[in-house]
């Protein structure tokens, strides 16, 4: 009986092992080629944050970025995502253009970003322009305003050269 038990539970050690009955791995995206952060669990959990963010019920297409960095591509839109880790304990940074999308009243595909350092972002479209912070703890971060949301100024345009005007005596 004792022989049987253990053949089982041996059994059982060596599906786990192998990956029957282990975690659910992602067939459809190479990790090898997705950073050194990424794992199927942290995918799963991008998947589903991409697709409530981007309301998209399609299957989404990854692009690593660099640097932690993924853009998820569904139903005709977009959004980057940052994987930031802290003592092994990793979280999503939401697409910072989604908050800029209000704010700016501008179409999150006109809008550009640009890091400025860790934890501010500037995002530029539509002629505005404002700076986001990242806020929040390790299980749970969001972008705020940090700056007013400016009106670029259009160049002015050049006078037009003046022609004299001819006049008689």
């Amino acid at each position: 009986m004792n022989l049987i038990r253990l053949s089982v539970v041996g059994l059982g050690v060596a599906f786990l092992v192998s990956g029957c009955g282990g975690r659910r791995s992602n067939s459809k995206v190479d990790f090898s080629q997705m950073g050194p952060s990424i794992n199927s669990k942290r995918y799963a959990n991008l998947e589903k944050i991409a697709a409530k963010d981007l309301q998209c019920d399609a299957e989404l297409t990854p692009q690593y970025l660099g640097e932690n960095r993924y853009q998820m591509i569904g139903c005709n839109t977009e959004g980057i995502y940052e994987l930031r880790c802290r003592m092994g304990q990793c979280s999503w940074m939401p697409d910072v253009r989604a908050r800029a999308e209000f704010d700016l009243g501008c179409p999150r595909a006109q809008l550009k970003t640009s890091i400025i350092d860790p934890v501010t972002t500037g995002v530029a479209g539509c002629g505005k322009r404002a700076t986001y912070r990242a806020i929040g703890t390790t299980y749970g971060r969001s972008w705020t305003l940090n700056s007013p949301v400016v009106q670029d100024e259009a160049p002015a345009a050049a006078p037009a050269e003046e022609v004299p005007v001819p006049t008689t005596l």
